[in-house]
């Protein structure tokens, strides 16, 4: 009943995230990765590219794959999936208390209530706003999955006694968790600390029991070892992103202590902390020393009281891979990062809860060793925690709420906890809604604080016609983040810009690098090909727009620049076969009419030559150069008369075309009706 009471809750509560759109990293994570695409083969989904956030996290990105090939883009089977991991967690965390309380050396205290005290901190932990991150931010379903198999692998490991395929599904479960997310290697520690906690009486005895187990699960660093050893967002994550140890540390100090007041008090919650600032020891003295002060309460209390020093252990120990000296340069916090963590508080909470209730209701002493009665469950009890479940969850529907807009969840941001960052990401979600100018004024304001936002200023400014600028911006972002996911379409904008510029040798270079990089976007071609074209570089523009046709055969623009090509390199045949296409495809299409009539008439083939000379008029009667065609096409066939009708026609729609006039005069002159090749 428990668990089905558990599943309800968590539907009830994020029931109303289902439409919330993508936000942030959901962009490179969904949206733009292309290794998401598809299942197979497996070399594709288990090796995103290096700098998304699913790199280096295969497990993550082939579930994001499953939802692709489900419904695509639809964000809200991704939400549902989300939801149902979170769910998942409180359900294993539910049993991993149970059972943890149920073990001899808790038995005699908590047995007797041990299903509903579980209960109530899985229940707690659930809903907690703080939770809300992880849940409502699709991409980070990384932290879910990390945290589901993480709390799999205690379970597993708990029950490993029972019988041998336990232990094989904490190892297995160890293993997907490292290849979801970093965090897990912090897991075969756990497991030791909480063997040696509450099942043996040593460390010595739990490691002759368990040492298979142990070893089994040291070994599942390797598999992490060998998904870390290219670097995934190496630009982003580690020490050689540009800042130091000692300054991420000191901005986890303030940060700490800011997750913990959210803990027992969630209002104000921040999706996008920023960038790690530039701060000394005398900035963030007082939180400093609060965290030493707990650390070494924490160590204390596990020494004189290990089964409650342990909570405070879980907590550090699963905080620190994000929060302690491994700096993430361009994610200073991250209210996700208590996932985890959170779970030690709540049950801490709920066990002195229910012994502090023991005390004040005198029913049966703290020592008695004949177990208690379930006074746990009594109506007051479940009042008690009915009334905080009830307020932690409406806080996190409220939360949820706030995840319906990326405007409005960035203004929340921007107004909680300015920076530029935040500044950045609201001008982008504004100029997505469509509000221009507040939009540029954000994006210019973040310049100084966020590289990224070169990109998107940058592309702001093509859309708007500001060449020159959108250039600048745009070189500015990939000399700064050369390895983002976004930097093929930047070179790509910036050979487009270029192009229009005149820039034509320029344009190809860039065209050429952002072809490397995405050789996936045949649409490249095209564009190259334009830019080869321009430089008269017939040869080598008919190869980009052979590659662009062999993906669209149809496209009409295409065809016709390869016609082009063909007739600069004396190809004819080849032409009039790119011409005719482009005729058929679209037969109201002028330019390929006039071009088609052109080419025949040079090939001396005029009969086949005149009606698209016909078509070339009948569709833009004031062009002159189709007037001249038709002129030379009946010329061709004889038809001096019309033929002079037509030069006229041309003269009188461009009166300076001398070579009108010479085809007029050369009609004029002939006897037997065959004009000289113009």
């Amino acid at each position: 009943m428990r668990a089905g009471v558990i599943a309800l809750l968590g539907i009830l509560i994020y029931g109303n995230t289902l439409s919330a759109p993508f936000i942030l990293d959901d962009e490179e994570s969904i949206t733009l990765n292309e290794q998401i695409r598809q299942l197979w083969p497996p070399s594709v989904v288990l090796f995103p590219a290096r700098e998304v956030p699913t790199a280096g996290r295969p497990v993550a990105n082939v579930s994001l794959a499953v939802n692709y090939a489900a419904d695509g883009l639809e964000v809200r089977g991704y939400h549902i999936v989300n939801i149902g991991i979170h769910i998942a967690c409180a359900l294993v965390l539910f049993g991993i208390v149970r059972r943890t309380l149920l073990l001899p050396s808790l038995a005699p205290r908590f047995g007797a209530t041990s299903t509903n005290l579980a209960g109530a901190a899985a229940l707690l932990w659930l809903v907690h706003p703080l939770q809300t991150e992880a849940v409502d931010y699709v991409t980070q379903r990384t932290e879910l999955l990390m945290g589901l198999f993480y709390l799999l692998t205690v379970y597993a490991a708990l029950r490993a006694r029972e019988a041998r395929r336990w232990q094989v599904t904490a190892v297995a479960c160890c293993l997907l968790g490292m290849a979801s997310k970093e965090s897990m290697a912090t897991a075969p520690l756990m497991i030791v600390l909480f063997d040696w906690t509450f099942v043996f009486e040593s460390f010595a005895s739990a490691w002759r029991a368990r040492w298979r187990l142990y070893v089994a699960l040291a070994g599942t660093w390797v598999l992490l070892a060998a998904l870390m050893w290219e670097g995934p967002r190496s630009r982003s994550t580690g020490f050689s992103t540009g800042v130091t140890p000692w300054t991420y540390l000191l901005n986890q100090a303030q940060l700490i202590v800011h997750y913990l007041r959210l803990t027992f008090w969630p209002s104000g919650l921040v999706i996008l902390y920023g960038n790690p600032r530039s701060l000394s020891i005398g900035d963030v003295w007082p939180q400093a020393l609060v965290i030493v002060a707990l650390v070494a309460a924490v160590v204390a209390v596990f020494v004189w009281r290990p089964k409650i020093g342990f909570l405070g252990v879980w907590f550090f120990i699963t905080l620190a891979p994000t929060s302690s000296v491994v700096p993430i340069a361009t994610e200073v916090g991250a209210e996700r990062r208590m996932y985890l963590p959170l779970a030690a508080i709540v049950v801490l909470m709920v066990t002195t809860a229910a012994l502090l209730w023991e005390r004040l209701t005198v029913r049966l002493p703290l020592d008695d060793a004949q177990g208690r009665q379930p006074d746990g469950t009594s109506i007051a009890g479940f009042a008690v925690v009915a009334v905080v479940t009830a307020a932690l969850a409406t806080g996190t529907v409220l939360r949820n709420r706030e995840y319906s807009s990326a405007v409005s969840l960035a203004r929340t941001v921007v107004s909680r906890w300015p920076t530029a960052r935040a500044q950045h990401w609201l001008g982008a979600e504004l100029l997505a809604a469509g509000a221009h100018d507040e939009a540029m004024t954000n994006l210019r304001q973040a310049l100084d604080g966020d590289p990224r936002v070169h990109y998107t200023l940058g592309m702001a400014l093509f859309k708007d016609g500001q060449l020159s600028e959108a250039i600048e911006h745009l070189r500015a972002f990939v000399v700064a983040e050369p390895l983002r996911i976004e930097v093929p379409v930047a070179h790509e904008t910036l050979g487009r810009a270029l192009g229009r510029q005149g820039m034509y040798a320029e344009a190809a270079a860039e065209l050429r690098l952002a072809l490397r990089m995405a050789p996936a976007n045949k649409d490249l071609h095209a564009a190259l090909g334009e830019a080869l074209l321009k430089q008269q570089k017939f040869d080598e523009a008919a190869v980009e727009y052979r590659q662009f046709l062999a993906q669209h055969p149809s496209d009409v623009d295409a065809l016709m620049n390869l016609g082009i090509t063909q007739v600069a390199t004396g190809r004819t045949d080849e032409a009039i076969a790119a011409f005719s296409r482009a005729v058929e495809i679209d037969p109201r299409r002028q330019g390929a009419e006039r071009n088609l009539a052109r080419i025949l008439i040079e090939a001396r083939r005029f009969v086949d030559a005149l009606p698209h000379a016909e078509a070339a008029v009948r569709l833009a009667p004031n062009d002159a150069v189709a007037h001249d065609e038709l002129g030379l096409a009946l010329a061709g066939q004889r038809r001096f008369a019309e033929a002079i009708d037509a030069f006229e026609r041309s003269l009188e729609l461009d009166p300076a075309d001398a070579e009108v006039r010479a085809h007029l005069a050369a009609v004029g002159r002939s006897k037997d009706g065959i004009i000289a090749h113009p």
